[in-house]
């Protein structure tokens, strides 16, 4: 039993040092093992007020303002009224997308591959639904547990 509680401390280990220059992992000590805490968004698509540049989020993944509403679960016109983009809830589904991406985009291959697994890789752990599904009914911790359970090795 020591071995293992070993082994998966050091694939918690590997998991923080496979974490980006632009990207953080808050890491939380217990008696038994590490885990991951909070993961935070890529400072790229932030701006100096803190909100979500949605131009730079949309010329990332080579996509329109409306494309990326519908992919987070809004009317294709929310991202185009600054009023809806600053919104509350507008910004955190923008904030728990890139999280969500920016902790695939390692083993995914990039951003714009992390973008494909969102919108059309099943997880079967997750009774085969999408992360973007998950996100679109407000239910990213979940797809963010699994990603957590990953990283420290667990099974998918």
């Amino acid at each position: 039993m020591a071995k293992s509680m070993s082994r998966s401390k050091k694939r918690a280990a590997g998991a923080r040092h496979a974490v980006g220059k632009s990207e953080r992992a808050v890491v939380k000590k217990s008696t038994s093992t590490l885990t991951i805490v909070e993961f935070k968004t890529t400072t790229r698509f932030m701006l100096s007020s803190g909100h979500v540049d949605v131009d730079t989020v949309a010329a990332e993944f080579n996509v329109t303002k409306a494309a990326l509403a519908q992919s987070l679960g809004f009317a294709e016109e929310t991202l185009q009224r600054s009023a809806r983009v600053s919104a509350q809830k507008t910004q955190q589904r923008l904030r728990e997308m890139l999280e969500i991406l920016t902790r695939v985009e390692p083993w995914a291959g990039g951003m714009p591959q992390a973008l494909g697994w969102y919108r059309g890789q099943g997880i079967p752990a997750l009774g085969d639904q999408t992360a973007e599904a998950l996100v679109k009914n407000d239910q990213a911790g979940v797809v963010r547990a699994y990603l957590d359970g990953i990283a420290t090795g667990a099974f998918a």
